[in-house]
């Protein structure tokens, strides 16, 4: 495997959780109790729509505009200070001999400033996102944009990457996948046998 693209959240960060608690996390740092399935409704939504229902539901007397800013600040603060790798990632990555690229729909500058203080980021030769090729992670056109920037044909690429929408559409495009799955999910008899 000499060339490959990496999946961030999931994947390489294990980020996840932000991304599935954040209006809980949002209506915490206001100082209030958020309803107990408030991630799962609003696991839908936009980051539109979801200020919007925030806004609603819990009366807050900010502008959603503000809402959403307040929210991506508590993302940036996560990426820049609490996020940490994957389960055994640095130590796969640094025995890895192959060219990466990261294809990712989360902010470049965010997954650059965690890579670098988690001591990886050298191992990729770009970071492409979905708003730097103007295209969603479940086109096409994205994985091909990110096999241009290693000036391969998809056949010789393999695709690091944990959703299930984004592994067909990788397939279906002509590449290889490895699919990663949380830490959390395997069971007691899956995690003792990897260890040995």
């Amino acid at each position: 495997m000499n060339y490959s693209i990496f999946d961030v959240d999931g994947t390489i960060l294990d980020s996840m959780e932000v991304w599935n608690t954040l209006a809980s996390r949002y209506i915490q740092s206001l100082d209030r109790i958020p309803e107990e399935n408030l991630d799962e409704i609003v696991s839908k939504m936009s980051l539109e729509q979801s200020a919007e229902y925030l806004k609603k539901h819990y009366k807050i007397n900010k502008s959603e505009e503000v809402i959403i800013s307040s929210v991506l600040n508590l993302i940036a603060d996560f990426y820049k200070y609490e996020v940490k790798l994957m389960p055994g990632f640095k130590d796969f990555i640094s025995h890895f001999d192959s060219m990466n690229v990261i294809g990712t729909s989360c902010d470049e500058e965010l997954v650059r400033i965690a890579l670098k203080r988690l001591g990886v980021l050298d191992y990729f030769k770009d970071i492409i996102t979905c708003s730097k090729v103007n295209k969603p992670k479940d086109d096409p056109n994205f994985y091909l944009a990110c096999a241009s920037t290693l000036k391969q044909s998809p056949k010789d690429i393999v695709v690091f990457e944990d959703a299930d929408y984004c592994i067909d559409v990788a397939r279906k495009t002509g590449f290889k996948v490895v699919k990663i799955k949380d830490w959390r999910d395997l069971d007691a008899k899956c995690i003792d046998d990897c260890g040995k």
